[in-house]
């Protein structure tokens, strides 16, 4: 059967696969979720014509237990509710099929007195006596569908029920699987305008028809119509959902719209939280007041990040694991967050929309496995940059490299990783002076010994010391590209870790002619590049007299190392 939302004026719910779902805002803007199994339908009550009026009943029962949850998932004191609540708490499932009859029952007096004796009585005043009976049936029909047209467009501008529609509106969007398809068209066979359609054109046609014998046998073809209806509209519908042709979709928005508007931000994201409850956690536990439920807090996060069009979602897991002090696969074991915690979470997110990298945020990132401090005054590592790591450790292992240097070092992390997973002797330099401190902190921290130096390239470094392979991560950035960057680099990154003159190659012309001086007899020089330089610094090594170069790609396929041998 096919996935259901129904849609509430301050929530949503959603069944799928036996899990029904419900997401709540209450009056203070707390999200709260909720949900119980129910038993899925046979693959008998799926089969065409037959899954119409599964839909139909499967659906009103459905949304009959729904209140239910709402009543359950809303902690606030009994006597802050209204008598609705009240009412749903003391509804169990065998009662909810005797509320489902007394709705019908409305249903059917409301026709009765609005779409039947209403139209009969505008057209006797209207036209006279003579008319034909078949136009006398068929105006009032068409009286009685434009009756009920215009009670539904009035609806739309009802404060509650514009809430109901927008939260339909968000059901079609996730229904469509199409985030970006935010228009009330989006996916016909949503179950209001399931149901729309079924009392629209069943009083059109029993209109038209107008039987007219005896009461009992009226009542029966009558039935029959409507019944008749209900495959006829839910086939319609669900063509109309899944065809590409997108004039079947205008035709379909003529009653969708009625009870479907755009979602806001807040609509959207109850409607991610019961979706990644459904998604993540499968035992429904209660989440406890004074709690914050971890889909929730995800669909939170996901909405902030997302407005900004610039991060991965990933972040998420980044923030909550650092804030709980877990790990990502202990933090998804996790159901809900202390208020204190959602806080904290939320202002780290805060932070993040804004272009502030998740390293300043917390002050640490982690590199090759090795948790690295860093601030203003250092570059923040990058995983790109670990496969300078990797082919640097390599060279180590093959040619029983006994000294390595790291030169623009910032918070160290090249050197201590070489460090860390290497019996070399491992020197690294800055000009910075602060840099320095962060590296040299961050290599007592990982338990590792370098010798650091305050060093403008090799200018200040001890004379007459060789080393067996130089690496490097320098400045590439054109000088007139840094404003174009990012916000989180240009902003929060020093600029003399970025700026490498004007066409980004400074540096590496400096250090490729300095550093023949500087490495024993078959040396390697090893550098991270930029994208689209790889070809020119490998041509400044092979000019300096630098041979068996070679480019290395990173995890994105842009070659990012660049490393060669002194020839003599």
């Amino acid at each position: 059967m096919e996935k259901i939302i129904l849609p509430f004026g301050n929530g949503i719910s959603i069944f799928d696969k036996g899990r029904l779902c419900v997401s709540l805002i209450d009056k203070d803007g707390n999200k709260k979720v909720g949900g119980r199994f129910v038993k899925s339908v046979g693959k008998f009550l799926s089969l065409p014509v037959i899954r119409s009026f599964t839909f139909l009943f499967y659906g009103l029962i459905l949304y009959i237990q729904s209140f239910v949850l709402l009543n359950d998932i809303d902690d606030r004191a009994e006597n802050e509710k209204n008598k609705s609540f009240k009412i749903a708490k003391n509804i169990t499932i065998a009662s909810s099929y005797i509320v489902l009859i007394a709705m019908l029952v409305a249903g059917f007096l409301f026709g009765f007195l609005v779409l039947g004796v209403l139209p009969a009585f505008l057209f006797k005043r209207a036209f006279p006596d003579n008319s034909s009976y078949y136009f006398r049936s068929f105006i009032v029909a068409l009286m009685r569908f434009a009756i009920l047209y215009m009670i539904f467009t009035g609806l739309r501008f009802v404060p509650f029920m514009s809430g109901l529609y927008s939260f339909n509106g968000a059901g079609n969007v996730y229904l469509s699987g199409k985030e970006d398809a935010i228009r009330p068209r989006t996916y016909p066979l949503n179950f209001l305008n399931f149901l729309l359609n079924i009392f629209l054109f069943s009083t059109f046609v029993i209109s038209l028809v107008a039987v007219n014998i005896f009461w009992p046998v009226n009542f029966v073809i009558n039935l029959l119509i409507f019944l008749a209806i209900v495959p006829i509209v839910y086939e319609s519908l669900l063509f109309a959902s899944k065809t590409k042709a997108v004039w079947v979709k205008d035709v379909a928005i003529v009653t969708n719209w009625l009870v479907s508007i755009r979602p806001n931000t807040t609509q959207s994201e109850v409607l991610s939280v019961a979706k990644k409850e459904l998604e993540n956690y499968a035992d429904f536990e209660k989440v406890k007041t004074g709690r914050v439920a971890m889909s929730s807090l995800y669909a939170e996060m996901e909405t902030k990040l997302k407005a900004s069009d610039k991060f991965e979602v990933s972040d998420c897991d980044w923030i909550i694991s650092t804030v709980l002090g877990k790990n990502r696969a202990e933090t998804k074991l996790e159901r809900s967050v202390s208020d204190k915690e959602y806080r904290e979470i939320m202002r780290a997110c805060d932070r993040r929309s804004k272009g502030e990298p998740l390293s300043n945020i917390f002050g640490f990132v982690e590199f090759y496995g090795l948790r690295f401090d860093v601030n203003k005054k250092v570059l923040s590592p990058r995983m790109d940059t670990e496969i300078l790591v990797e082919e640097a450790l390599k060279k180590i292992n093959e040619f029983d490299a006994k000294s390595v240097l790291d030169l623009c070092t910032g918070s160290g992390a090249i050197a201590i990783a070489i460090a860390k997973y290497s019996s070399c002797k491992v020197y690294a330099s800055d000009v910075s002076k602060s840099a320095l401190s962060v590296a040299e902190g961050n290599a007592k921290k990982n338990d590792v010994k370098i010798e650091f130096s305050q060093s403008d390239l090799f200018k200040s470094l001890k004379k007459g010391r060789k080393y067996d392979i130089i690496v490097s991560n320098p400045p590439y950035i054109k000088s007139g590209d840094i404003e174009k960057l990012d916000i989180e680099v240009k902003k929060y990154d020093p600029r003399s870790a970025l700026d490498g003159g004007e066409d980004g190659l400074d540096f590496y012309r400096e250090i490729v002619r300095q550093s023949k001086s500087k490495l024993n007899k078959k040396g390697w020089l090893m550098f991270e590049v930029g994208q689209g330089q790889s070809d020119a610094v490998s041509e400044i090594l092979q000019n300096e007299g630098f041979d068996n170069v070679s480019q290395v790609k990173d995890y994105n396929k842009i070659e990012r190392v660049i490393y060669g041998r002194l020839s003599k």
